[in-house]
């Protein structure tokens, strides 16, 4: 009997995954995911490891994972060489834009199950002409996500670092 409940589930499952796609299915069980506006003066981080968090020295009142770089351009010059970035990486969505704060938020899909995590930009003017930004990368579903919020943060640091 249990079989063919579990066939039954399976069989389900890869119908609602082709009439709605897998994006769309996940969303429908597990509720979409909603990035609320993010201050990353007052952030409060969960107690999950599937998280990232790169801010410059003495904003971030939260843990950080890692200091921000510096770079030598304005923060509206910083922000338009991420958003050219971001728009050649897979599966990437802009879910919301501030752009007179220079604040931004995406979604990132997972490449086989379509997972989704959120990673909120913002960008800051520093002296001198210079800039710098503060990121947080985010799964939704899970505890632990292998590493992949810290992977993908790392690389895309390094993208703009080119």
């Amino acid at each position: 009997m249990m079989p063919k409940i579990l066939t039954g589930l399976m069989v389900l499952s890869l119908v609602l995954a082709v009439l709605f796609g897998r994006e769309r299915l996940l969303d429908l069980v597990f509720a979409k995911p909603v990035t609320a506006s993010i201050d990353f003066r007052t952030l409060e981080r969960s107690d999950r490891p599937n998280q990232f968090l790169v801010c410059p020295a003495g904003l971030c009142s939260a843990p950080v994972d890692l200091e921000s770089p510096v770079f030598e351009m304005t923060a509206t010059a910083l922000r338009d060489r991420w958003l050219a970035m971001i728009k050649d990486q897979p599966r990437v969505e802009t879910i919301a834009a501030d752009p007179e704060n220079l604040l931004y938020h995406f979604v990132q899909r997972s490449y086989w199950m379509r997972f989704p995590d959120s990673i909120t930009v913002c960008f800051f003017d520093l002296a001198d002409g210079k800039s710098t930004l503060a990121i947080y990368s985010r799964s939704h579903y899970g505890r632990s996500d292998f590493g992949v919020n810290e992977n993908r943060i790392r690389h895309w640091l390094d993208l703009l670092s080119q």
